[in-house]
């Protein structure tokens, strides 16, 4: 039988299984399905809270997430830029010493009429200004408010039953450390297609509701060279971009691994440009100015910068992280008016997906925004979700009933644009 220890607590044994999640952790401490990572015999799996991913070994972080740029020092760098409103954690859980899933956590207090729309936004605004607490709810959630999918890794090897059970085991760890600290609302942001498929059933199980959230443009390179992407596009898209490339004869590119010297030019941009969105995601648009120059410094080779100038001005940076299959996109930042006069957008996403077919990357993910402008530089979306659950079982169904209305993606306007020709990918399409 599984253990569960939430933090400094000892360990204490499960009771009261459901029957399929039970035969799952009785498989998966009788050690059954060849699972690596040193569990043997009757060996115990505990779950342990923890404050900082620096409690948890790096290459032990690491074996868990080959591969993943946002790794256990892209997570460390994160720690040193939490958001304000944001505190940072982890959890892990073992099989005796041998860590065998991992996940970065956070902890923040959350409007739940952040994301109502026409006639009830007004309603929501005069509850938070007088009736405070009725819209603002403590949450405990896995992920990060600084990545666009939930990492949740297990050890290499594991099989089905062995995961269902072990993810089981960290919902659990989860609900002890939020009930120890008077933490009523639990979520799991940002949980794509990819990992629904094996995580939906039992979190349905466990009472959580899902809603979903922005979806992760994504544009798949299969090509030798520019000429081959541009002729994946439509007539109509590629005589804009010849035009706006013949426009920007002034603009130069400069891709480099460190900030030094730029640091503050990088945070004005940033701020700027996030002054000229849509829509406002609240806490969750918040991004630390030291963030760029932690991450920088965190990961070199890794993380970059592809920098554009105008006569000399910096006009645009784009700093994104480098896997072997995949260039995730993770901030812009642009100088206006002269961004949009010389078509530095544009600019910006020929050089980043010229970068990523010189370096036989197939596939370039964009991020959250301008999802119309994405769709016609081809690419697809693939859907996310947000899962929460309310522990006090009596109000849960209330949140399951209004869930809908919080659901992030039915705040843009490019979504709402799209309707059903949203090029949605399917599961495991993308990586």
């Amino acid at each position: 039988m599984a253990t569960l220890a939430a933090g400094p607590a000892p360990a204490t044994r499960f009771q009261a299984l459901r029957d399929p999640i039970a035969r799952a952790r009785l498989e998966l401490a009788q050690g059954t399905g060849g699972m690596t990572g040193g569990m043997t015999g009757t060996t115990p799996v505990t779950v342990r809270h923890v404050a900082s991913v620096a409690d948890i070994g790096r290459k032990d972080w690491e074996r868990l997430f080959p591969g993943r740029a946002e790794g256990w020092d892209y997570f460390r760098a994160c720690e040193q830029a939490t958001p304000e409103d944001f505190s940072a954690s982890a959890m892990g859980a073992y099989a005796g010493d041998t860590l065998i899933a991992a996940v970065p956590m956070f902890r923040t207090d959350y409007r739940l009429d952040l994301s109502l729309e026409g006639p009830l936004k007004p309603a929501g605004e005069w509850l938070y200004k007088n009736a405070r607490k009725f819209v603002v709810v403590p949450v405990l959630g896995m992920g990060s408010p600084l990545t666009e999918e939930c990492p949740i890794g297990f050890a290499p090897g594991m099989g089905a039953n062995e995961r269902a059970a072990t993810f089981k085991a960290l919902i659990d760890g989860m609900d002890a450390h939020a009930k120890a600290n008077n933490i009523p609302l639990l979520a799991l942001k940002d949980i794509t297609d990819r990992d629904a498929v094996w995580a939906h059933e039992g979190l349905r199980q466990d009472g959580f509701t899902r809603v979903a959230t922005l979806p992760l443009a994504t544009l798949h390179l299969p090509f030798k060279d520019e000429s081959e992407y541009l002729a994946s596009l439509s007539a109509s898209m590629r005589s804009d971009l010849r035009k706006k490339m013949r426009r920007a004869s002034k603009v130069t590119i400069e891709v480099r691994d460190t900030i030094d010297g730029i640091e503050d030019e990088l945070v004005a941009l940033f701020e700027e440009t996030k002054a000229n969105r849509k829509t406002d995601y609240g806490s969750f648009d918040e991004v630390p100015a030291n963030y760029f120059r932690e991450v920088m410094r965190a990961m070199p080779g890794k993380a970059q910068l592809m920098l554009c100038r105008v006569d000399g001005v910096l006009a645009t940076f784009n700093i994104f992280l480098i896997e072997p299959d995949r260039i995730i996109g993770k901030y812009v930042g642009m100088r206006y008016p002269l961004a949009r006069e010389h078509n530095l957008y544009f600019v910006n996403w020929m050089a980043t997906a010229r970068l990523a077919m010189e370096r036989g990357i197939p596939w370039l993910q964009t991020g959250h925004t301008s999802y119309r402008q994405k769709v016609r530089l081809g690419c697809g979306l693939k859907r996310s979700w947000v899962y929460f659950k309310y522990r006090n079982v009596a109000i849960n169904p209330l949140f399951k009933l209004f869930g809908p209305m919080m659901a992030f993606d039915s705040m843009d306007p490019d979504l709402q644009a799209l309707g059903t020709d949203a090029p949605y990918l399917e599961p495991g399409a993308a990586p």
